[in-house]
Protein backbone atom coordinates (compact mmCIF):
# COMPACT_ATOMS: atom_id res chain seq x y z
CA UNK A 1 0.00 0.00 0.00
CA UNK A 2 1.24 3.15 -0.78
CA UNK A 3 2.09 5.41 1.88
CA UNK A 4 2.20 9.25 2.15
CA UNK A 5 4.23 11.34 4.43
CA UNK A 6 3.53 14.96 4.77
CA UNK A 7 6.16 16.44 7.70
CA UNK A 8 5.52 19.95 6.63
CA UNK A 9 4.02 21.29 3.64
CA UNK A 10 8.49 21.61 2.32
CA UNK A 11 8.23 17.94 0.87
CA UNK A 12 5.83 16.02 -0.88
CA UNK A 13 7.07 11.91 -0.30
CA UNK A 14 5.28 9.43 -2.06
CA UNK A 15 6.27 5.99 -1.04
CA UNK A 16 5.69 2.70 -3.11
CA UNK A 17 2.76 0.66 -2.63
CA UNK A 18 5.19 -2.43 -3.45
CA UNK A 19 9.13 -1.51 -2.25
CA UNK A 20 10.92 0.80 -0.01
CA UNK A 21 11.14 2.99 -2.77
CA UNK A 22 10.13 6.77 -2.72
CA UNK A 23 9.89 9.45 -4.82
CA UNK A 24 10.36 13.14 -3.01
CA UNK A 25 9.62 16.63 -4.16
CA UNK A 26 11.45 19.12 -1.93
CA UNK A 27 14.38 22.21 -2.40
CA UNK A 28 11.20 24.76 -3.99
CA UNK A 29 12.89 28.00 -4.83
CA UNK A 30 10.91 29.99 -6.97
CA UNK A 31 10.54 28.15 -10.20
CA UNK A 32 12.69 25.87 -9.34
CA UNK A 33 12.59 22.24 -7.33
CA UNK A 34 14.29 19.28 -7.09
CA UNK A 35 12.81 15.90 -7.32
CA UNK A 36 14.90 12.52 -5.45
CA UNK A 37 13.89 8.90 -6.05
CA UNK A 38 15.41 6.25 -3.14
CA UNK A 39 15.54 2.71 -3.17
CA UNK A 40 17.53 0.25 -1.65
CA UNK A 41 19.44 -0.31 -5.02
CA UNK A 42 19.58 3.99 -6.60
CA UNK A 43 19.57 7.02 -5.16
CA UNK A 44 18.63 9.75 -8.10
CA UNK A 45 18.80 13.37 -7.64
CA UNK A 46 18.10 16.21 -9.74
CA UNK A 47 16.75 20.07 -9.79
CA UNK A 48 14.12 20.96 -12.30
CA UNK A 49 13.22 23.92 -13.88
CA UNK A 50 9.34 24.12 -13.82
CA UNK A 51 8.79 27.87 -14.38
CA UNK A 52 4.69 27.71 -15.07
CA UNK A 53 4.41 23.80 -15.87
CA UNK A 54 4.21 23.17 -11.76
CA UNK A 55 0.16 23.49 -12.28
CA UNK A 56 0.20 20.97 -15.07
CA UNK A 57 2.36 18.86 -12.67
CA UNK A 58 -0.92 19.28 -9.94
CA UNK A 59 -2.98 18.27 -12.69
CA UNK A 60 -1.16 15.52 -14.03
CA UNK A 61 -1.77 14.03 -10.13
CA UNK A 62 -5.11 15.03 -9.89
CA UNK A 63 -6.11 13.08 -13.07
CA UNK A 64 -4.31 10.00 -11.53
CA UNK A 65 -6.74 10.73 -8.45
CA UNK A 66 -9.91 11.18 -10.22
CA UNK A 67 -9.21 8.36 -12.37
CA UNK A 68 -7.89 6.11 -9.65
CA UNK A 69 -10.21 2.85 -11.23
CA UNK A 70 -7.69 3.43 -14.55
CA UNK A 71 -7.90 4.90 -17.73
CA UNK A 72 -6.61 4.12 -21.04
CA UNK A 73 -3.16 5.01 -22.47
CA UNK A 74 0.05 6.78 -20.47
CA UNK A 75 -0.38 9.84 -19.04
CA UNK A 76 2.60 11.94 -19.26
CA UNK A 77 4.06 15.06 -17.51
CA UNK A 78 7.52 16.61 -18.91
CA UNK A 79 9.15 19.85 -17.44
CA UNK A 80 10.37 22.09 -20.21
CA UNK A 81 13.88 21.22 -20.08
CA UNK A 82 13.14 17.48 -20.19
CA UNK A 83 15.36 16.82 -16.92
CA UNK A 84 11.97 15.12 -15.14
CA UNK A 85 9.78 13.00 -16.92
CA UNK A 86 6.23 11.56 -15.50
CA UNK A 87 4.29 8.74 -16.76
CA UNK A 88 1.62 7.00 -15.41
CA UNK A 89 -0.37 4.15 -16.43
CA UNK A 90 -3.01 2.18 -14.77
CA UNK A 91 -4.50 -1.30 -15.00
CA UNK A 92 -8.31 -1.83 -13.96
CA UNK A 93 -7.72 -3.50 -10.41
CA UNK A 94 -6.49 -0.10 -9.45
CA UNK A 95 -2.41 -0.35 -9.60
CA UNK A 96 -0.88 2.87 -10.96
CA UNK A 97 2.59 2.76 -12.33
CA UNK A 98 4.38 5.74 -12.43
CA UNK A 99 7.80 5.75 -14.25
CA UNK A 100 10.19 8.53 -13.99
CA UNK A 101 13.02 9.31 -15.94
CA UNK A 102 15.56 12.12 -15.12
CA UNK A 103 18.15 13.08 -17.22
CA UNK A 104 21.02 15.26 -17.16
CA UNK A 105 21.47 17.26 -20.81
CA UNK A 106 24.82 19.35 -19.38
CA UNK A 107 27.98 19.25 -18.11
CA UNK A 108 30.91 16.79 -18.74
CA UNK A 109 28.90 13.24 -18.03
CA UNK A 110 25.28 12.87 -19.50
CA UNK A 111 22.75 10.82 -18.37
CA UNK A 112 19.25 9.15 -17.87
CA UNK A 113 18.17 7.05 -15.48
CA UNK A 114 14.21 5.67 -15.39
CA UNK A 115 12.64 4.01 -12.30
CA UNK A 116 9.14 3.03 -11.93
CA UNK A 117 7.29 3.28 -8.66
CA UNK A 118 3.98 1.15 -7.75
CA UNK A 119 1.00 3.03 -6.74
CA UNK A 120 -2.03 1.80 -4.67
CA UNK A 121 -4.75 3.62 -6.12
CA UNK A 122 -6.18 4.42 -2.19
CA UNK A 123 -3.90 6.62 -1.84
CA UNK A 124 -3.93 8.39 -5.04
CA UNK A 125 -6.19 11.60 -3.04
CA UNK A 126 -3.50 11.85 -0.61
CA UNK A 127 -0.64 12.05 -2.84
CA UNK A 128 -2.10 14.97 -4.92
CA UNK A 129 -3.24 16.70 -2.12
CA UNK A 130 0.30 16.56 -1.08
CA UNK A 131 1.66 17.83 -4.84
CA UNK A 132 -0.64 20.54 -4.43
CA UNK A 133 0.14 21.35 -1.03
CA UNK A 134 4.07 21.21 -1.78
CA UNK A 135 3.56 23.40 -5.27
CA UNK A 136 1.18 26.31 -3.35
CA UNK A 137 3.79 27.65 -1.34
Amino acid sequence: MLALEVGSMDTAVIKSGNTSASLTFCERDADYFSVLYESPAVKLEKRVWGYTDCDLLVNFFEFIAKEWRGWQGPQVWTSIEGELELTATSDNLGHVTLNIKLSEFDGPEVWSSSVNLGLDASQTESVAKSVRAFFAN
